[in-house]
């Protein structure tokens, strides 16, 4: 038996590769089985699966596991709520939505997490909001997007801890109740500033 043979059928013994790999793998043994040997792509594809379950790497990934703890959850859960609003990172989205306990692997982690959008949602969201619940705050004659029709509006602060869709300073979202109004609305942070009277 060839080296490569061995190594294949060493490889298709592991208990924790992927459905997609294993079948990979058999479609590489076919291969052997009737041309004697791989490609040399088909070799170097296989060695950079291979590599994925070294034990280095196994090891790596049973402590990134063991270490997950609630500081890294939490950003998981900002990026996500930041992300699910976007077609970017759906795999891991969808996962996490699906079930809040969900550990991704580290890989996807600092894709999803350690970007630069996702590094400044989680920065604007460990700074206190501005505007506390019950104050007055007024609507910025700059305001854009649905606020727009509110310029120069006063209005009672509700919710002061909203997501955050933008990565753009002041996108924190806060719900206010305008004067003269029996509806909330949702209005970014940069379009609200203190409330100089009431109008």
């Amino acid at each position: 038996m060839s080296e490569q043979a061995k190594r294949l059928d060493a490889f298709l013994l592991e208990n924790q590769i992927s459905k997609s790999e294993r079948s990979f793998g058999e479609s590489l043994k076919q291969s052997i089985s009737k041309w004697g040997k791989l490609t040399d792509n088909q070799w170097s594809a296989f060695q950079r699966m291979e590599a994925r379950h070294s034990p280095e790497v196994k090891a790596a990934r049973e402590r990134w596991y063991e270490d997950w703890n609630d500081e890294k959850a939490r950003k998981l859960r900002i990026a996500v709520e930041y992300y699910s609003y976007t077609e970017y990172y759906s795999r891991t989205v969808k996962a996490v939505l699906a079930d809040s306990s969900f550990v991704p692997s580290e890989k996807d982690y600092r894709k999803i997490v350690e970007n630069k959008y996702a590094q400044k949602v989680i920065e604007m969201l460990a700074e206190d909001p501005l505007y506390p619940v019950g104050s007055l705050v007024q609507v910025r004659k700059t305001a854009r997007k649905h606020a727009y029709s509110l310029r120069d509006r006063c209005a009672l602060v509700v919710v002061n801890d909203g997501p955050v869709r933008s990565a753009a300073k002041g996108s924190r979202t806060y719900t206010i109740l305008p004067f003269g109004e029996s509806n909330t609305v949702t209005v970014e942070e940069r379009w609200l500033k203190k409330a100089r009277k009431a109008k």
